[in-house]
């Protein structure tokens, strides 16, 4: 008999966590067999994380409707050039 899901989502959440860890185990899995590419990312990504830093300064001097708005073109715009350099290329 199949198992009954329960109310949080019981049979299917743990079919999503399973496969999240599975994922995760791949790309360390991945990483470790490519250490230098994986410390040249690793690095990248926190330089990234230093732009994004100084961004959001600047977008708070804005008043706060208008950082709202500013701080939603910016992550679309984010999303947009990561999907053309990462993906579309």
């Amino acid at each position: 008999m199949p198992e009954k899901a329960t109310r949080r989502g019981g049979k299917q959440a743990n079919d999503v966590s399973d496969m999240a860890l599975s994922i995760f185990d791949k790309v360390r899995e991945i990483k470790r067999g490519n250490p230098a590419i994986a410390r040249n990312i690793d690095s990248q990504e926190g330089e990234i994380r230093l732009r994004l830093e100084e961004i959001r300064k600047q977008i708070g001097k804005l008043d706060q409707h208008d950082r709202d708005l500013v701080t939603i073109l910016v992550i679309n715009g984010l999303h947009r050039t990561a999907d053309e350099v990462l993906i579309d290329r």
